[in-house]
């Protein structure tokens, strides 16, 4: 099969392609939305058009386009971006890193279905705690780019998902009651290595943004890199 992976640069995305790839499916493009801000209802914002450096770092070819932050904007790019998808690469299917959202699900489902594609979610229902400890056993190196639930605070922007912060992260996960891997937009992340990437992205300019409950990574300056040392987690 050749799928289209709905890529946003965080780690559900790229987790979610890792899992295809290994189940056989032939990745033949990724597919990318770079929405007007952050206020977004579907698409992940915070240093999203860095999925360019990582799409070179895999040697994929990406597919992106800007889109308005509403619901019905989102979902016509998402049905014209598929539709281009399939003309340009032949796709038959398309992978989400959904895992639990049954809205976006079947916001995904439904756009798939009109233009007969098969909708791959490899991640749905699986336990977060075992998705987000099976990427850090696997190499990937997560950096936290957006927060914008209680508990989490600007101290949590540029930070690295390791297995110490993780259990800090679990822990207001669930002090909190947010989710785990952050599905309702309670934060948002970026990986800068995997085990599939010839590089690595390198942030060398970065502030956060604080708009008083919630904030962003804005990363002014990045560039890939040799992977010649290498991140023990």
């Amino acid at each position: 099969m050749k799928a289209a992976v709905l890529f946003s640069g965080g780690k559900d995305s790229l987790y979610a392609l890792w899992v295809s790839i290994n189940q056989g499916f032939e990745v033949s493009c990724l597919v990318t939305f770079i929405p007007e801000s952050v206020k977004s209802w579907v698409f992940h914002y915070p240093a999203v058009e860095l999925t360019k450096l990582q799409a070179k770092a895999m040697d994929k070819p990406l597919l992106a386009r800007r889109i308005a932050d509403s619901v019905h904007s989102s979902l016509k790019g998402l049905y014209c971006m598929l539709k281009e998808a399939v003309e340009c690469f032949h796709v038959d299917s398309v992978v989400s890193g959904v895992s639990a959202s049954s809205y976006q699900k079947s916001l995904i489902d439904s756009i798939c279905e009109r233009l007969g594609l098969k909708s791959l979610t490899p991640l749905w229902g699986k336990k977060t705690d075992w998705i987000l400890r099976e990427m850090l056993e696997l190499g990937f190196l997560i950096m936290v780019v957006g927060v914008a639930a209680e508990g989490l605070t600007e101290e949590w922007l540029g930070k690295i998902l390791d297995v110490n912060s993780l259990k800090d992260f679990s822990r207001l996960a669930s002090k909190y009651r947010f989710n785990l891997l952050g599905e309702g937009g309670e934060y948002e992340t970026l990986v800068l290595d995997a085990p599939f990437f010839s590089k690595r992205l390198c942030i060398r300019k970065a502030k956060p943004i604080w708009l008083g409950d919630s904030g962003y990574l804005k990363i002014d300056e990045v560039c890939l890199e040799d992977k010649t040392v290498f991140y023990r987690l």
